[in-house]
Formats: structure tokens, sequence, C-alpha cells
């Protein structure tokens, strides 16, 4: 089957959908959402209160619904994360999305797989732990009043050509809304 970690974003998305779907049902699951109407659907008053982190055609890549027309979750997803900084925008946009006003929304995640190629070197798994390590520490940093941010992760896999490791920043709202 190949290295699912190369494959096209979009369909790691799509798997990723799918796994939601069958794991949350009865959810309702909508792929490439704007986040305009996503906002608007939350009970949000629209990108005014995010400025310069919208425009109108950005697009969630997973929007999660729960019991009617009110969103949940937003759900976007990244590959071959090397770094932070590859996933920064992404996490500023989702904090700007799910942590503003009086939304509707529980969680927003930003979900990614990690690779480090083995090299002559025995440390590829070091160089990956410590990667993560610091993407944890970017994640908590994060954290603001009625919201908690973090990295999950199931720790770092050697398959025999790569060491590699799916992780998330989840951003969870706490107290007495969740």
């Amino acid at each position: 089957m190949g290295y699912f970690a190369w494959a096209p974003e979009y369909l790691i998305t799509v798997s990723v959908a799918k796994a939601v779907w069958e794991w949350c049902a009865p959810m309702s699951v909508w792929p490439e959402f704007r986040l305009m109407d996503a906002m608007r659907d939350a009970g949000m008053a629209g990108a005014a209160g995010v400025p310069g982190r919208l425009d109108g055609n950005r697009r969630a890549d997973l929007l999660l619904y729960r019991n009617g027309g009110r969103p949940h979750a937003i759900v976007e997803v990244k590959r071959n994360v090397e770094g932070w900084s590859r996933i920064a925008p992404d996490v500023e946009r989702m904090q700007a999305v799910v942590a503003g006003g009086a939304s509707s929304f529980q969680l927003g995640v930003v979900a990614f797989n990690c690779t480090q190629m083995a090299s002559s070197s025995a440390n590829g798994g070091v160089v990956l732990k410590d990667r993560l390590l610091r993407m944890a520490e970017a994640a908590d940093s994060l954290s603001r009043p009625g919201w908690r941010c973090g990295l999950s992760s199931r720790g770092v896999s050697y398959d025999g050509h790569e060491y590699w490791s799916a992780a998330a920043v989840v951003m969870e709202r706490v107290g007495p809304r969740a």
C-alpha cells in the first residue's frame, strides 16, 4: 500500500472524516466548509473579531455538527509537519475562530503526522521526540481563560524506514459551557 503519510493531504482528510463519522455518529461531518459560514452557524458576528486571519474563501478541512444546526468542532488536517512553524498559522486561525465570542464551538483540532527519516545515525526517534516536545510546549502556551490548548500524541513509531508519529493540537472549551 505504500506510506500513507506521503499520500495527498485530501486523501488523509477523507480518511479522518470517515473515522470521525464512524466514531462520533450521529454527529454530522462536513468536508471543506467555508469558515465564514461556520462562524455564522456558530452564532458569531463574522470575521470582524478575527482581523487578518480570515478571508471569505478560507475553508475548514472538516466541520462537525452535533444536535442541529450549530457547529461543535473544526478539524484541520496536515501531513509531514516538520515543526511548529508549519502549523502555527492554522493553529492561530483555529484559535481565533473557535474561541471567538459566544460561539457554539467546543473543540478545535489541527491533526497531523510527523516523520523523521532513518539515516545512518540511530537517533531519529530522539530527534522526533524532541520535535514533539517543543511543539507541545508551544501548544501549552496558547491556553487562555475558558480554553485549554495542548498537544496529543501517542509516541513515536518506527517502521524500518522512518520514525513517525500522529499528533494533534487540541483546543478545548473548559468551564461552565464545556
